[in-house]
């Protein structure tokens, strides 16, 4: 008996990949297939691309660097992003917060310790 794959290549019919929509077309499977693997790359680039933006809008918005009330380092990064939206997010634990003014922002950050908030994880804005 052999191989999964060799019985595929003498039987595409009964190989479920090679269906689409009900209908046997092992072609548009494999054009659905490129263009997939093309979109892949696509977002890729583009959210590589976000984060570049995020990273130097970020930079270009950093004002003071405090401590941090959860692990107590010198890493809180408090950012004004604009004129009614500020962020304080600390490098090495994660825990951020954001508001109107930096002192709400300080204020909603600091109430957010043991919540297990870290932007490490994923998007704030």
């Amino acid at each position: 008996m052999g191989e999964w794959s060799e019985y595929f290549e003498d039987f595409p019919e009964e190989n479920p990949a090679n269906w689409v929509n009900g209908r046997f077309d092992p072609q548009l499977r494999e054009q659905l297939n490129k263009e997939s693997a093309q979109q892949a790359v696509a977002n890729l680039e583009v959210r590589q691309l976000i984060a570049n933006a995020k990273r130097q809008r970020k930079a270009k918005a950093l004002f003071e660097t405090g401590d941090c009330p959860q692990c107590g380092e010198r890493e809180l990064n408090s950012y004004k992003i604009s004129e009614t939206f500020y962020l304080c997010e600390c490098q090495e634990c994660g825990i951020y917060g954001a508001g109107t003014t930096h002192d709400e922002a300080l204020a909603k950050t600091a109430d957010a310790i043991g919540e297990g908030l870290d932007w490490h994880e994923g998007s704030l804005y």
